[in-house]
């Protein structure tokens, strides 16, 4: 834990404004959680609406993350955060008082647009305030304000809901709204990221060259399983705990507590010691640890299998995303690193929407683990793949011999 202080602590002063500003918003993400239960109790939508409802959050987000390139290339990183932020805010703070599924839908498509604004711009900053070899780093530690965040506010938000259901949107527009105070007042007179192509270049990205859309669209697809995989456990956990083997309910929180644990305490120490690791070794080693992890998970029969199955994917995890946030930001262009970032982030949203129905068709009451084999099996294959891709220069983007010796 001293060393992921210090790792923040240490962060250029842009970083750390990103840092508590990310905490602050992450941990008013309180209502999404409980917008389901919202839908079904208090305004009396049936099963179906009220998943058609959640799937528009996901839409929103989607088109945040193909419009996001577009506006980063007219205003800064920081204005299109602030106008993110302020949005949700606002949606937020009218939800309650909506009522009917069209207003409903359109108020969540609006509000998943919002709330995913903020993460390209995120990346475009990080990109703009640090150097390639410090990128993991950086990444690590925005993945933290994160989780961190992630971790109270559902807690906060089960409370609240308990009082008054209403206070829950309250209380995340007033976290967002705080967030956008916190990044207004401490980077106000601060050197901004200026919209690609006004200013100088971004440190640490490297010029454009004929194959860098093939070695982007390259790393995209094999992400893709790596975003899938990652989806499983929120959505599946609980369902395959409970009602696929049959344990006790606590041992779905025991697993989400272990992976939690896991990435606050290590994540950014062990991207810091890796931090001069070159991208391929990186990568090679988180989609092995997945692998292995989600494979392990469709052949745990016992709560302490689970456990251990979950430290070996939650490895994974800390080394493969802050890993492919790097190389996808140092492949790029110098007017191409906010359009792929974004078009990196539409993966998640693309896993974010399909997790759900795929988990639900896989599973099978006499083989309850094949989502986790499918998943384990697709992040084998994909880590074959990379193998296969760093032989070509079309496919794979080789980097400076002074970054790829680790430590």
């Amino acid at each position: 834990m001293t060393r992921t202080v210090r790792a923040v602590t240490g962060l250029p002063a842009p970083l750390r404004t990103l840092f508590f500003t990310t905490l602050i918003f992450r941990t008013g993400t309180m209502a999404y959680p409980f917008l389901a239960a919202h839908l079904l109790v208090h305004e009396g939508l049936g099963r179906g609406t009220t998943g058609s409802v959640l799937v528009c959050f996901g839409v929103g987000a989607l088109g945040a993350d193909l419009a996001a390139s577009v506006l980063l290339g007219r205003v800064t990183a920081r204005a299109l955060m602030l106008g993110g932020l302020v949005l949700n805010g606002a949606v937020l703070a009218v939800f309650p008082f909506l009522h009917g599924v069209a207003p409903l839908v359109a108020s969540v498509v609006v509000w998943g647009f919002a709330y995913e604004i903020f993460t390209p711009a995120a990346y475009s900053a990080t990109v703009a305030a640090a150097g390639s070899e410090e990128r993991k780093v950086a990444f690590s530690c925005y993945r933290l304000a994160i989780n961190l965040g992630m971790a109270a506010g559902p807690l906060a938000g089960g409370l609240l809901f308990a009082v008054e259901p209403r206070l829950v949107f309250w209380a995340n527009a007033g976290c967002a709204l705080a967030a956008a105070g916190h990044l207004a007042t401490r980077s106000r007179g601060a050197p901004s990221v200026a919209p690609a192509g006004r200013d100088t270049p971004k440190t640490g990205v490297v010029p454009r060259t004929r194959y860098e859309r093939t070695r982007f669209w390259t790393i995209f697809g094999l992400s893709l399983p790596v975003q899938l995989a990652y989806s499983l456990p929120s959505v599946f956990v609980s369902t395959y705990v409970i009602v696929g083997l049959g344990l006790p309910g606590y041992w779905a929180g025991v697993v989400f507590a272990v992976n939690a644990a896991g990435i606050v305490l290590f994540e950014v120490p062990l991207n810091v010691r890796m931090a001069r690791t070159g991208h391929l070794p990186t990568l090679l080693l988180g989609y092995g640890l997945a692998g292995a992890g989600f494979l392990s998970m469709a052949l745990s029969g016992s709560g302490p299998l689970l456990v251990l199955s979950t430290l070996v994917w939650t490895a994974g995890e800390i080394v493969v995303f802050p890993g492919l946030l790097g190389y996808v930001s140092e492949l790029s262009g110098e007017d191409s690193a906010d359009r792929n970032l974004a078009l990196y982030s539409t993966g998640v949203n693309i896993a974010f929407i399909l997790a759900p129905h795929l988990s639900l068709l896989l599973a099978r009451p006499s083989a309850p683990g094949i989502p986790w084999a499918v998943a384990g099996g697709a992040l084998c294959v994909a880590w074959l793949l990379l193998t296969v891709a760093r032989s070509s220069p079309h496919t794979w983007y080789k980097e400076e011999p002074s970054c790829t010796d680790a430590i």
